[in-house]
């Protein structure tokens, strides 16, 4: 996987924290376990410059879902938006609704 590909796995788990507008610590959380387990030592993601482009909308969900392009890979990244969604142990309506449209951006059949 490109450091561009990582990158834009991360950006989608970023939006999905911030989908529902609430500041939540397992959230954030849940990115950083994200990220360490997707960025390998060779290669890495200026993680506070993403979230500033996130934050400053510099980088929106769809230039995010852009970078990939691979099956596997779009899958996985709304796996991650699911996870990082889960992790306050509830998913609000404004969550339900980032991922449909994650899920319409990304291409995904419905019944995946």
């Amino acid at each position: 996987m490109t450091n561009d590909e990582q990158k834009s796995i991360l950006a989608v788990a970023l939006h999905a924290a911030f989908a529902d507008g609430i500041n939540d610590d397992r959230e954030r959380e849940e990115v950083r376990r994200i990220s360490e387990s997707l960025v390998s030592e060779s290669a890495t993601v200026d993680m506070p410059r993403l979230y500033q482009d996130i934050l400053l909308k510099r980088l929106s969900i769809e230039n995010a879902v852009a970078g990939l392009t691979d099956p596997g890979q779009r899958h996985y990244a709304y796996e991650m938006a699911i996870c990082v969604c889960d992790a306050d142990g509830r998913m609000t309506d404004a969550e339900r609704r980032f991922l449909d449209k994650l899920k319409s951006l990304l291409k995904l059949d419905v019944s995946q």
